[in-house]
C-alpha cells in the first residue's frame, strides 16, 4: 500500500471516528429531545455534548489514573447503551428471555436452527429498516443542500488534500511538544511538563487510543479534520441565524475557497495545534448565547420565568461550548470573551435587564469552573505550571506574578465549586430552590430602557469612532495581516460592500434599539467585535497593551469576516422583501451562490492549495512507519538515529538518540572514544538534499558533500544544528560517518531506503556482542 493511501484511509477513519464519537453518538441519545430543531441545530448541539463528554471523561479518567483503551471504550459506550435502552423503551429483558426460549427449544429439537436464524434475519431486517427510515428523513430535510454541501466539501479537499498526499510531516514546530504531552496522556500522567489546558490533547490521545493509530499519526493527519470542523461550524452557526436557506453557503464556500486573504490568516490551520482546535467551539457559544435572547424573550413575553426552560438549555450549551475553548487554549476564550462584549453591545436593550444578566452571568461561571477545576485540583496537589503559562502572563506584564495569581484563580475555582454545590443540595432539600416554579417577571421602568438602549449606542458609536480615527493604521493592519488585495479594482468592490453593510447596520440599530425586535442585534454585534478585534490587531501600533500577538489575531477576524457579511447580505435580503416573500428571500440567495462560484471559478479567485508539514521530509515518515510495521510487538528493541522529530513520534515504541549527539561523542575521535546503543537493530536517517527547515533559511541549502563536512559541527543548542546551511553540515558529517562505517561492515550495514534526497541505513546487531559506532570518519 502506498503511503498516499494509507494517509487518506487513515484520515477518513480519524475524521469518521471523531465525528462518529462526537456527533454519532450524542445523536442516538438527544435525537427524542432536539428533534424539532433544524438539522444545523441539532449538528451543533450533539458536537458540543459529545466533545464535552470525551474530553472531560479523558480527564477524569487521568486524574484517577484508570485511562486505558478498555475504560475509554466502556464509559463511552455503556452510558449510550443505557441510555438509548431507557429513552427509546426497549424491552431487552424481554428479548434476552425470548433469544433463551428459543435456544432451549432448540436443545429440545422443538425448533430448528433455520427457523432461529430466519427470526434473527427478521430483527435484523427490522432494525435496518427503522434506520433506512431515519436516513431517508435525514434525506428529505436536507436534500437541497447536498448538491452544496457535496462542493464545499470537494473545495476544501481540493485546497487542503494536497497536503494530505504530498506534505508528510508535521505543520508547525511546536506539534513534537503536543506529541511529548499527548504520549504523557497514554502513561496516564495528565499535564507531564505542567499545566496546561489540554483539550486538544485529551480528544487526539481519545481517537488515537480507541482507534489505535499512533499518535504522531493522529498529529499528522488531524489538521485536516480540524480544518473541515472549523469551516463546518462557521457553516452551522450562519445557517442558525439566517433567515435565507443558501446564503451561509456563500460564507464557508468564501472563507475556504477565495485567495484575497493574506496567507498568514490561515497559515496556523495546516497544523494541528490547541488554539486552532479551540476555534471549533468558539461560533457555537456565541450561537447558543444568540439564541438564548430569543427564547428568553418569548418566555418573557409569554409570563414564563422558571429555571428549567428553552433559554436555560441554551445557556448550558453556551456553558459548554465556553468551557472547552477554555481547556483548549486561553486565547480562544478570549475571543469569546470579546464577541461577548460585541453583544453586550448589540444586545444592550436586553442584556442588561435583570431577567437576563443574572443568568447569563451564571452560565459565564460554570463555564469558566468546568475548564478550571481539572487544573485547579492538579495545581493545589502540587503539579507545576506548565511554561506557556508564564510566557502568556509575561503578554500582559505579570510574568512575576503567575504562581500567586494561579493559586488565588485555583482557590477561588474549588470555593466556588464547593459552595456552590452545597448551595444548591440545600435549596432544593429546603425547596427555596426549584426548577420549575414560575417565578414572578421583574419589569424594569420605561425610563431605564430608554437608558439602556442609550448606552449601547453609546457603547458603539464610541466603539466606530476609535476604528474610524485610527483606520489608516487599521488599515494597515487589515492589509499586512488580513486582506490580500493587489488589484486596484477591488478597492470598488470594497467601497462597495462596505456600503451594503453600513445600510444594514443602520437598519439593524433602528431595529434593535428602537424597535421591540432582535432582527439586526446579531449583526450589530459581531461588527462590534470585529471592529474590537480590527483595534487589537494593531494594538503594539496603537501604544496599546497587546492582549495577543498579531499573527494569532488575524486568524480570528478572518474567521468572522464571512460571518458579518453574510449576516448583513442576510439582513439585506430581508429588509427588500420586506422580511415576507421566503420562496424570493431563498432564490436570491441561491442565485448569489451560483453566481460566486461560477464568477471565482472564472476569474480564478480560488485559493492556493496550503496544509501538511515541510518541517521533516516524507522520506523520512515513510520510514517511521514501516519501521513501526517491521517491529510491531518489539517495543524498546530498536533504535532511531535522527534529528529530533522522531523522538516523541517514537517515544512509546522504540529509542531514540539525535543525530548531533551521535555525532558530538565521536568529535576528536581516539582509540577510547565509544558509542554503544544497546538494541537489536539501529536505523540512521540521513538527508542528502538538507531540508529547509519551516522554510526559515532564504537561500538555498546546500546538499551533502565532503566541503560541507569539512566545516565546524555546528553547536547542539536548540534546533541550531538542523537548521539552514547548518542542517548541510551536520548531514554531511553524517554520510561521510556511514560511508566509513560501511567500509568496516560492509555485510552488517544495510540500505533501508534509499533515494536522491534521502537515506536510511539499518545493522542487527548482537544486544552481548554492540558494536562501536564511534569511528574515524576523516573529518572528526
Amino acid at each position: 500500500m502506498s503511503m498516499e493511501t494509507l494517509n487518506v484511509i487513515q484520515f477518513i477513519e480519524l475524521l469518521i471516528g471523531f465525528l462518529g464519537f462526537t456527533v454519532g453518538l450524542p445523536a442516538l441519545v438527544f435525537y427524542k429531545k432536539v428533534k424539532h430543531f433544524q438539522a444545523s441545530v441539532r449538528f451543533l448541539i450533539y458536537f458540543v455534548i459529545g466533545n464535552f463528554y470525551i474530553i472531560n471523561l479523558v480527564q477524569v479518567l487521568e486524574l484517577v489514573y484508570a485511562s486505558y483503551r478498555i475504560t475509554l471504550i466502556l464509559f463511552t459506550i455503556l452510558p449510550v447503551i443505557i441510555a438509548v435502552i431507557k429513552i427509546y423503551k426497549i424491552p431487552v429483558w424481554s428479548y434476552i428471555k425470548k433469544i433463551g426460549s428459543e435456544l432451549y427449544h432448540y436443545i429440545l429439537r422443538e425448533l430448528g436452527f433455520r427457523s432461529f436464524l430466519r427470526h434473527r434475519l427478521k430483527e435484523v431486517c427490522k432494525a435496518f429498516k427503522f434506520l433506512l427510515r431515519q436516513a431517508v428523513r435525514l434525506l428529505k430535510e436536507l436534500w437541497l443542500d447536498l448538491p452544496f454541501l457535496c462542493i464545499l466539501i470537494y473545495l476544501i479537499w481540493k485546497i487542503c488534500g494536497d497536503g494530505i498526499l504530498n506534505n508528510w510531516g508535521y505543520g508547525a514546530s511546536d506539534v513534537p511538544v503536543h506529541n511529548y504531552w499527548i504520549n504523557g496522556l497514554v502513561e496516564n500522567k495528565l499535564y507531564i511538563a505542567g499545566i496546561y489546558p489540554m483539550g486538544m490533547h485529551c480528544m487526539l490521545y481519545y481517537l488515537a487510543t480507541v482507534l489505535n493509530i499512533p499518535v504522531y499519526v493522529t498529529l499528522r493527519l488531524f489538521w485536516l479534520v480540524q480544518y473541515s470542523m472549523i469551516v463546518f461550524m462557521l457553516l452551522l452557526f450562519l445557517k442558525g441565524c439566517c433567515k435565507t436557506k443558501f446564503l451561509p453557503y456563500l460564507g464557508a464556500i468564501g472563507f475556504v475557497g477565495l485567495k484575497y486573504f493574506m496567507e498568514i490568516s490561515y497559515s496556523r490551520f495546516e497544523a494541528t495545534l490547541p488554539q486552532e482546535f479551540g476555534m471549533l467551539y468558539i461560533l457555537p457559544a456565541i450561537y447558543f448565547l444568540l439564541e438564548y435572547f430569543k427564547t428568553r424573550k418569548a418566555e418573557l413575553e409569554n409570563g414564563e420565568n422558571k429555571i428549567r426552560c428553552c433559554s436555560s438549555w441554551n445557556l448550558l450549551g453556551f456553558s459548554m461550548s465556553f468551557s472547552l475553548t477554555l481547556s483548549s487554549h486561553f486565547y480562544d476564550s478570549i475571543i469569546v470573551g470579546i464577541i461577548c462584549v460585541g453583544i453586550a453591545i448589540g444586545y444592550s436593550a436586553w442584556i442588561w435587564r435583570r431577567g437576563y444578566l443574572f443568568r447569563i452571568i451564571v452560565s459565564g461561571v460554570i463555564g469558566v469552573l468546568m475548564a478550571l477545576l481539572p487544573m485547579a485540583v492538579a495545581f493545589l496537589t502540587g503539579k507545576e505550571l506548565q511554561g506557556s503559562m508564564y510566557w502568556a502572563m509575561s503578554i500582559i506584564g505579570l510574568k512575576d506574578y503567575t504562581v500567586l495569581v494561579f493559586r488565588i484563580i485555583c482557590f477561588a475555582v474549588v470555593a466556588t465549586t464547593i459552595v456552590s454545590i452545597v448551595f444548591l443540595i440545600r435549596g432544593i432539600k429546603k425547596k427555596t430552590i426549584s426548577f420549575t416554579e414560575n417565578r414572578p417577571i421583574h419589569t424594569e421602568a420605561k425610563v431605564l430602557l430608554i437608558i439602556f438602549k442609550l448606552f449601547g449606542v453609546l457603547l458603539l458609536a464610541v466603539l466606530l469612532f476609535l476604528g474610524w480615527r485610527e483606520k489608516e493604521i487599521v488599515f494597515w493592519g487589515l492589509s499586512q495581516y488580513v486582506f490580500d488585495l493587489t488589484d486596484f479594482n477591488w478597492m470598488l468592490y470594497a467601497v462597495g460592500i462596505a456600503v451594503i453593510v453600513g445600510i444594514t447596520v443602520l437598519v439593524g440599530i433602528v431595529q434593535s434599539y428602537f424597535m421591540k425586535n432582535m432582527e439586526g442585534a446579531a449583526l450589530l454585534s459581531l461588527l462590534s467585535a470585529e471592529v474590537m478585534l480590527g483595534i487589537i490587531l494593531v494594538s503594539d501600533k496603537l501604544g496599546l497593551p497587546v492582549l495577543m500577538e498579531n499573527y494569532r489575531v488575524c486568524v480570528y477576524f478572518s474567521y468572522l469576516i464571512p460571518a458579518v457579511f453574510i449576516l448583513a447580505l442576510d439582513n439585506l435580503i430581508g429588509i427588500l422583501c420586506f422580511n415576507r416573500f421566503i420562496k424570493i428571500q431563498k432564490v436570491i440567495a441561491f442565485g448569489m451562490v451560483i453566481i460566486l462560484l461560477g464568477y471565482s471559478t472564472k476569474e480564478g479567485w480560488m485559493k492556493k492549495s496550503f496544509g501538511g508539514g515541510d518541517l521533516e521530509m516524507n522520506e523520512a515518515i515513510l520510514c517511521t512507519t514501516n519501521i513501526l510495521k517491521d517491529n510491531k510487538g518489539k517495543n524498546d528493541t530498536w533504535t532511531i538515529v535522527s534529528e529530533n522529530d522522531e523522538l516523541q513520534m517514537i517515544e512509546l515504541y522504540g529509542r531514540h538518540k539525535e543525530t548531533i549527539t551521535f555525532l558530538e561523542q565521536m568529535e576528536h575521535w581516539n582509540q577510547t572514544k565509544e558509542i554503544l546503543i544497546p538494541t537489536e537493530r539501529v536505523y540512521f536517517y540521513i538527508e542528502k538534499k538538507p531540508l529547509n527547515y519551516a522554510d526559515e533559511y532564504e537561500g538555498k541549502i546546500p546538499e551533502i558533500s565532503e566541503k560541507q563536512a569539512q566545516k565546524a559541527l555546528p553547536e547542539s543548542t536548540g534546533m541550531n544544528a538542523y537548521r539552514g546551511k547548518n542542517r548541510s553540515v551536520t548531514m554531511s558529517r553524517m554520510y561521510y560517518w556511514a560511508q566509513e562505517f560501511q567500509k568496516l561492515y560492509p555485510n552488517e550495514f544495510k540500505v533501508y531506503f534509499e533515494d536522491e534526497n534521502f537515506v536510511c541505513y539499518y545493522i542487527e546487531q548482537n544486544v552481548y556482542r554492540l558494536y562501536n559506532f564511534a569511528i574515524d570518519y576523516r573529518y572528526n
